[in-house]
C-alpha cells in the first residue's frame, strides 16, 4: 500500500472546476442554460468550500469536515458536473492518472488487487456535491472497493478509510502472511493477517485497520492466495526449466520490484517474499522440475 501522488497545482483545482462550468453551453434550444447560470451563481460558495476542503486535508482533519446544507439543495446540478463525463472532466482524470508512477495504477490503490476502472468520491458526492470534481476527492479504484465503500467515509470517532493523497502510511510492516502445508494436496497455502507494530500511533492504526476491515481486504487476499501461490509456483518451475539457478534468485528481485512500486505492505510482494525463503515451497518446485526434466 502506498500513497497516491497529489495532482500538480499548475492549474489550481478550483480552476479545473471553473473550466468544466465554462465549457457548458450558454443556451439550450435557444433558451438560457439555467443549469450553467445556477452553477455560476454558486461559484463563491464552491470557492470557499474548495479552500476549506484543502485546509482540512493539509491539517489532517477530514473527520471534522461537514456538509454545507445550502449546497445540498443544488446537489443534482453539482453532481451533474461529474456525471456528464465531459472533456473537461476527463482532463481532471488524466491529471490524476498521469501524475502517478509508471505502472502504479495497474492495481487499485485501495486494495492492490484489480484494475482501478472507476473513481471513488472519498467524501461522498451525495453529501458533498460541490466536491464532485475536486481532484483530491477522486480516488482511482476498482469497482469492488467503490461498491463496498459506498457513501461511508467515517465512523463516530475517526475516518474509516485511508485518504490516499494525504494518509500517513507507516513505512513498516503491518501486513504479514503465514504459509502452511496442505499435506493432502501436497501444496502450500497462505493466510494474511494484520499486526500492529509496537511503536505505531494508535490513531493511525485505528484508521489503517478499519480500512482493511471495511474493505474486507484480508478475506479477499486469502481468497486469492491459492491461485497466486499456484501462479508463482508455475513461474518458478518455468524459470528452473529454462536454466535458472535458484528460486530465491528469481523471486527476491521480483518481490523487491513489486514492493518498490506498490509499497512495503503490498500483499503480493509479501507473498512472494515469504515463498522465496520457504524450504517446503522450494522442495515442491524442485520435485516438479525433476518429474518433468
Amino acid at each position: 500500500m502506498k500513497n497516491l501522488i497529489s495532482p500538480p497545482r499548475t492549474i489550481p483545482y478550483l480552476q479545473l472546476y471553473k473550466n468544466i462550468i465554462s465549457a457548458k453551453k450558454d443556451t439550450i434550444k435557444g433558451n438560457p442554460n439555467t443549469e450553467k447560470l445556477t452553477l455560476k451563481s454558486l461559484e463563491t460558495k464552491v470557492t470557499a468550500r474548495y479552500s476549506l476542503f484543502e485546509q482540512a486535508i493539509n491539517n489532517n482533519n477530514l473527520f471534522g469536515f461537514v456538509e454545507d446544507a445550502s449546497l445540498l439543495v443544488h446537489k443534482e446540478i453539482l453532481i451533474g458536473c461529474y456525471e456528464g463525463r465531459t472533456k473537461k472532466v476527463k482532463e481532471v482524470f488524466t491529471l490524476i492518472e498521469k501524475n502517478q508512477s509508471a505502472g502504479f495504477l495497474r492495481v487499485c490503490p485501495y486494495c492492490g488487487i484489480t484494475l482501478p476502472k472507476t473513481y471513488d468520491h472519498y467524501l461522498p458526492k451525495t453529501l458533498f456535491p460541490e466536491l464532485s470534481v475536486h481532484a483530491l476527492n477522486l480516488i482511482p479504484c476498482c469497482g469492488t472497493c467503490n461498491g463496498i465503500k459506498g457513501d461511508v467515509w467515517k465512523n463516530e470517532t475517526h475516518i474509516a478509510f485511508l485518504h490516499l493523497y494525504s494518509a500517513i502510511i507507516p513505512n513498516e510492516e503491518f501486513l504479514s502472511v503465514e504459509l502452511f502445508t496442505k499435506p493432502s494436496a501436497n501444496s502450500i497455502g497462505a493466510r494474511f493477517q494484520l499486526h500492529k507494530p509496537e511503536d505505531m500511533d494508535n490513531d493511525i492504526w485505528n484508521i489503517l485497520s478499519y480500512h482493511y476491515e471495511n474493505l474486507k481486504l484480508l478475506e479477499r487476499y486469502n481468497e486469492l492466495a491459492n491461485d497466486e501461490v499456484t501462479r508463482i509456483f508455475t513461474s518458478c518451475v518455468c524459470h528452473l526449466n529454462d536454466g535458472g539457478n535458484s528460486i530465491a534468485g528469481f523471486l527476491v528481485p521480483l518481490g523487491k520490484s513489486e514492493e518498490s512500486l506498490y509499497g512495503l505492505n503490498y500483499w503480493l510482494a509479501i507473498l512472494i517474499k515469504a515463498l522465496s525463503s520457504n524450504v517446503i515451497f522450494e522442495t515442491l518446485v524442485a520435485n516438479a522440475v525433476n518429474k518433468n526434466p
